[in-house]
């Protein structure tokens, strides 16, 4: 098992995994250069901090990205309220109290371990690069007191699925200057002098010369790690997954190139082929890869709202270009006249007299060279069509509904609009959640339940039971409760109806309404009562009206007998 990890080997995994790439290369290229241009540095060779938005005159996608990045932060993946339960899969047991209680706990522990990490920055960053290039990832660092999330630049990872279409193997690319590289994958000696022999000579040669801002390019695969085995405790090298980090050979491994560069003419001579900058494993998956629909256990996301809006932004780009062109013509416009005006003073400032003779008059006088039709009208039109239908690719309508929308509806009108347009966005959601939100709190409730001191031992039903994520966020909700109007409708019913025949309300089963309403909008444990305990308390009491009304009719009758047992005394 050992040759399945040495480094020929995992550059042949490289190049497939590049390969496949190549596929959506070039469509990520184009979107990014328009959408996220400033993570395009890496796919573009460009130096950092250098501006790459110059082709970019309209910014109406750019705004309505904005938008959907921060919408999806907040109704997605919110930082301010809960966006999920866990919740046992079995409704007699999740309804039970303590159950829903330690579950209640077991949340707000994970929503705690993402808030202290930088989870909520990452994922912003993940949100741009969703909606531009359909396809995000994370890589998750377990540090001694948090989590820290890494969201990889496009371009500088590659994805390989297995037979469930889920990512599970990963080829990331990056550059550290040669200080970087050995103070993050440098081994000091107890003199305090570093070893060399996970570097390349050319690293050492580098550093010993002080040529610190040299750019080393850096290859990470994560796997699974078939040497692990179940049976066995887990710990060291007998974890499930395992990350092989190494300085890029610049080519394929069978090539000279890779030789030549580490100094050695055969891998295995001189153990070349098995030194790493780093080996690290994991029990956890320490990569998340969230992506929109795609078929035929494609790696990446094939449709998202950038490609659906390409080409509406490209041409109101162009429109705008020849907007500007044809009012600047209108502005400062090339004339044309008799050539005896070139001799005469004439000037284009405003409220001036241009003298004209009589043969230049007869000859037409000066005329524009271009007659312009700024059909402005039209133009206006066209390009606010444009705008609507790139806002209605990024949601943009529904997210800012409020704001693009004037304060003359009712509220009700509102909500029955904004429920509406949250139906929309339903597709994107479902893929989000099985490819990004799940597996990031499967991740965070795996990893509290292993580090976390103080989280109490689980109530014995749950014990050795498998939980289930199950999303509240303002997205979900709004899915969730789409036949909540007509609830609403019928309770409304049900009190008009009352009103004229009380007895309307025994043909209402009021608990499956509560129950309903606790399913709908995601209510706390513990506002409902369990159906047991209610069902206790009404026997209770109904007992007790039993008793009282017993008492009730006992009472004539006793007082008769006092009333006879007062006078027999007498």
């Amino acid at each position: 098992m050992a040759d399945k990890y040495s480094k020929s080997n995992l550059e042949y995994v490289r190049s497939i995994a590049e390969q496949k790439f190549e596929l959506v290369k070039g469509t990520w290229t184009d979107l990014g250069r328009w959408v996220i241009p400033h993570r395009m540095r890496y796919m573009l060779n460009q130096p950092e901090g250098q501006r790459v938005n110059h082709h970019i005159v309209d910014g109406t996608h750019l705004l309505a990205h904005r938008s959907f990045v921060a919408g999806f932060l907040e109704g997605n993946t919110s930082s301010t309220r809960p966006w999920f339960r866990h919740i046992h899969p079995d409704q007699d047991v999740n309804g039970a109290s303590e159950n829903r209680f330690w579950l209640d706990l077991l949340t707000r522990r994970v929503l705690s371990a993402l808030s202290s990490s930088n989870f909520y920055n990452a994922a912003g960053q993940f949100y741009y690069d969703y909606g531009a290039v359909n396809t995000g990832c994370h890589v998750i660092d377990e540090l001694e007191t948090r989590l820290h999330f890494h969201t990889l630049v496009p371009g500088s990872y590659y994805i390989i699925n297995n037979a469930l279409n889920e990512a599970e193997i990963l080829v990331r690319k990056f550059t550290l200057n040669v200080k970087a590289l050995v103070d993050a994958y440098g081994v000091k000696n107890k003199s305090g002098t570093y070893q060399w022999d996970n570097f390349s000579p050319n690293v050492k040669t580098l550093y010993d010369r002080s040529d610190y801002t040299e750019k080393i390019e850096v290859v990470s695969i994560t796997m699974k790690n078939e040497n692990f085995d179940i049976n066995q405790p887990i710990g060291g090298k007998n974890r499930q997954w395992c990350t092989h980090t190494y300085e890029s050979c610049g080519g394929d491994s069978a090539n000279s190139p890779y030789r030549d560069y580490w100094g050695a003419t055969s891998y295995d001579s001189d153990g070349i082929d098995n030194k790493f900058l780093k080996v690290s494993y994991s029990q956890r998956k320490p990569f998340i890869v969230g992506k929109s629909d795609s078929s035929d256990n494609f790696e990446y996301g094939e449709n998202g709202p950038s490609l659906m809006a390409i080409h509406a932004i490209k041409s109101l780009n162009k429109k705008a270009i020849s907007k500007d062109v044809a009012i600047e013509k209108m502005l400062a416009p090339t004339v044309q006249g008799p050539a005896s005006l070139k001799k005469s003073y004439i000037t284009t400032q405003a409220n001036r007299f241009i003298p004209i003779d009589a043969t230049s008059m007869a000859q037409g006088g000066l005329k524009n060279v271009y007659e312009i039709n700024p059909a402005v009208v039209a133009l206006t039109s066209d390009v606010q069509d444009l705008r609507q239908m790139v806002d209605k690719f990024y949601f943009a309508d529904f997210l800012l509904f409020l704001s693009m929308n004037p304060k003359t509806r009712t509220a009700t009108e509102t909500q029955a609009i904004i429920n509406e347009q949250q139906l929309v966005i339903g597709p994107n959601l479902q893929s989000l959640n099985w490819s990004y939100n799940v597996p990031i709190i499967d991740f965070v409730t795996d990893y509290i339940i292993e580090k976390d001191p103080y989280l109490p031992a689980p109530p014995e039903a749950l014990q050795g039971e498998w939980l289930r994520v199950e999303m509240i966020s303002t997205f979900a909700q709004a899915q969730r409760a789409a036949d909540l109007p007509q609830i609403n409708q019928y309770v409304d019913m049900l009190q008009r109806v009352g009103q004229l025949d009380p007895s309307v309300f025994q043909k209402a089963n009021l608990d499956r309404l509560c129950d309903l309403y606790e399913d709908r909008l995601f209510l706390p444990a513990g506002l409902n009562r369990d159906q047991g305990d209610v069902d206790a308390m009404r026997e209770k009491i109904q007992q007790q009206a039993q008793r009282q009304q017993m008492l009730t009719e006992a009472l004539p009758s006793v007082a008769g007998a006092v009333k006879d047992l007062r006078q027999v005394q007498q």
